[in-house]
């Protein structure tokens, strides 16, 4: 049983980032044209999955005061992570996005997985609508990669492995239960804190147009819609 939650909960995490980073090989060719678009359209499907998703979940598990303290941590943190990353200036966002997409699935993992030992069929459907809400977050990081000069078959790599910590964390939410299923709230506010940084700090100052601006809102309606 087990290993079939974890086997579910990989497949839902693989396959929802890595649907969005085989959709960004589609835009390949316009990136650099429209690269304030697409950084906008990234900045706004991650902001608005920190506001409407993980911050919200958090408060709702435990409370307003420290969702915002571990949101914090989360945010100083990356600011850690990035000043010891030995990359390009140009590919840090990518990959800042990418270590926050790894911590904002390990805790949907644990949903996952302490949902099925509740019941299997709110498992499973949690675990779909995880897998289907992924993509546009794996959209996001493969666009900032792209943005990157990145070779678009690596971009594809980061996005299935972005996807990985769901599997593990479907396997500690079914092994654990509840044990684990308490520090949900303290890893969905760190990765609120780590997208909010890198958003604000790493794609909104490069892209300062109205283009931006028309990304950034399309992008909230596409989570919202998802």
């Amino acid at each position: 049983m087990i290993i079939k939650i974890t086997l579910i909960g990989l497949l839902a995490g693989v396959i929802g980032t890595g649907a969005g980073g085989i959709i960004s090989a589609l835009f390949k060719k316009n990136v650099d044209r429209y690269l304030d678009f697409f950084m906008g359209l990234s900045g706004g499907i991650m902001l608005a999955v920190v506001v409407f998703d993980l911050m919200k979940e958090s408060m709702d598990m435990m409370g307003v005061s420290y969702t915002v303290i571990f949101t914090f941590v989360g945010v100083l943190l990356t600011m850690y992570i990035k000043t010891k990353m030995d990359v390009s200036k140009e590919m840090k966002s990518g990959y800042l996005i990418f270590i926050s997409i790894l911590l904002h699935n390990l805790p949907e993992g644990l949903a996952i997985g302490s949902s099925f030992m509740s019941t299997e069929a709110l498992g499973l459907t949690l675990a779909i609508v995880i897998g289907i809400h992924n993509i546009p977050e794996g959209l996001a990081m493969a666009l900032s990669l792209v943005g990157s000069k990145m070779k678009i078959s690596k971009v594809i790599l980061f996005t299935v492995i972005a996807g990985i910590p769901m599997g593990i964390g479907s396997f500690l939410g079914a092994y654990f239960g509840a044990a684990f299923n308490s520090l949900i709230g303290i890893f969905l506010a760190t990765a609120a804190g780590t997208m909010m940084y890198v958003v604000l700090e790493e794609i909104f100052p490069k892209s300062r147009s109205l283009y931006c601006i028309i990304g950034f809102l399309v992008g909230t309606v596409i989570v919202n819609c998802i």
